[in-house]
């Protein structure tokens, strides 16, 4: 018998894989994402911006080197020295003028004048405000209403303050940065009616820029939004109401009289082809003198301020007038008057007002 081992079966065991399931793919947020890489683009970009505006205002970067004239009062504070250097065009911000003094440690400034520029950076003009200034004498004015030009220079001069020709030549050159002289053009007289009569305190040689912006800077503060909203509404200007004012300011002797004054002349604008001429002769006195009595060739003077013979209002105001007068010419009496003489039997100025020449002429003869 032969001898065998059986043949084993080769079997290989087989694991069993399991089988993996696919995942679904999910759709990428990407317009969440490009929102919020939009907005953080944004606001980089106005952050960049704002620094860039701070910095060139905190260095004093890209800026004309323009002179201002400033004056400070005794124990004036960081907040009442940035509203003066933003009314002065000297900062943009004055929140960075602010924390830039609280970083310095500023707290108080010296009194006086002092000659700025507008290119200066916040440290210039903290120095410049801080050191000891020599200009500390003062004198109080008081500018009557009605003074011109010519006066308040005359008074400036006798009073030490400035020289006659040096302010009326700053007055009719200086670009003075006062939005309401925008359309004002560069002319002789040009500031007539926007220097405010008020009391003031100049210092003793003050620069006239600076002794024009304290007049010029009281007028804006004077004519309100509300009178400036008016004047809009009313379809005028602050130019034209400046003009009439002058006039009213030097034909009213009473004050009751200047709102009726002003009827009378708003009346005789507005009806231009029926009345040409203002025939206002304290216009033409402004280019005589403001002497006694106007003479027969006075009136026969060939000149813008000659009502008798130029149409409309003169070329400029013929005086600085008071609130009263601006607010009458701004809001005038509504009336038919179209003329006034004045009352010769009464002792007050006052004066008789007509419809007609025929009743005009008539309160003439009487008066005679």
């Amino acid at each position: 018998m032969s001898n065998y081992e059986p043949q084993r079966e080769n079997t290989t065991n087989n694991e069993q894989t399991p089988v993996r399931k696919k995942r679904k793919k999910r759709r990428s947020g990407c317009l969440p994402f490009l929102i919020y890489i939009l907005f953080v683009a944004g606001v980089s970009f106005a952050l960049s911006a704002l620094a860039i505006t701070v910095a060139n205002d905190v260095f004093g970067l890209v800026q004309d080197d323009v002179p201002v004239m400033m004056s400070l009062g005794e124990g004036a504070d960081v907040n009442e020295v940035s509203v003066k250097l933003k009314e002065n065009n000297l900062i943009d911000h004055k929140w960075a003028f602010k924390l830039y003094c609280q970083l310095k440690h500023v707290e108080t400034f010296s009194t006086g004048e002092f000659e700025l520029a507008s290119n200066m950076d916040y440290g210039q003009l903290i120095s410049e405000l801080r050191r000891a200034n020599q200009k500390t004498e003062t004198v109080t004015l008081t500018i009557p209403e009605g003074y011109n030009i010519q006066q308040i220079a005359e008074l400036l001069e006798s009073s030490r303050v400035c020289g006659k020709k040096e302010l009326i030549e700053t007055a009719n050159t200086y670009d003075f940065s006062h939005g309401f002289l925008e359309d004002v053009p560069m002319v002789e007289n040009r500031l007539e009616g926007y220097l405010f009569p008020d009391t003031y305190e100049f210092y003793i040689n003050e620069r006239p820029v600076s002794a024009l912006n304290k007049m010029l800077n009281n007028f804006n503060k004077k004519y309100t939004d509300e009178m400036r909203k008016l004047t809009e509404e009313h379809g005028t200007t602050i130019a034209e109401v400046v003009n009439i004012a002058s006039l009213i300011e030097k034909e009213a002797r009473l004050a009751r009289e200047q709102g009726t004054i002003s009827g009378v002349i708003h009346n005789r604008l507005n009806k231009a082809d029926a009345y040409p001429y203002l025939d206002i002769d304290a216009a033409l006195l402004y280019v005589t003198g403001h002497k006694e009595q106007l003479t027969a060739e006075d009136l026969q003077m060939d000149s813008p301020y000659n009502l008798r013979k130029s149409k409309g209002l003169p070329p400029t105001a013929i005086c600085n007038p008071g609130i009263g007068a601006l607010l009458a010419a701004i809001s005038p009496e509504s009336h038919n008057y179209h003329y006034y003489v004045v009352d010769k039997t009464a002792d007050n100025g006052s004066h008789i007002f007509s419809s007609t020449l025929d009743e005009h002429n008539a309160a003439i003869a009487r008066m005679q």
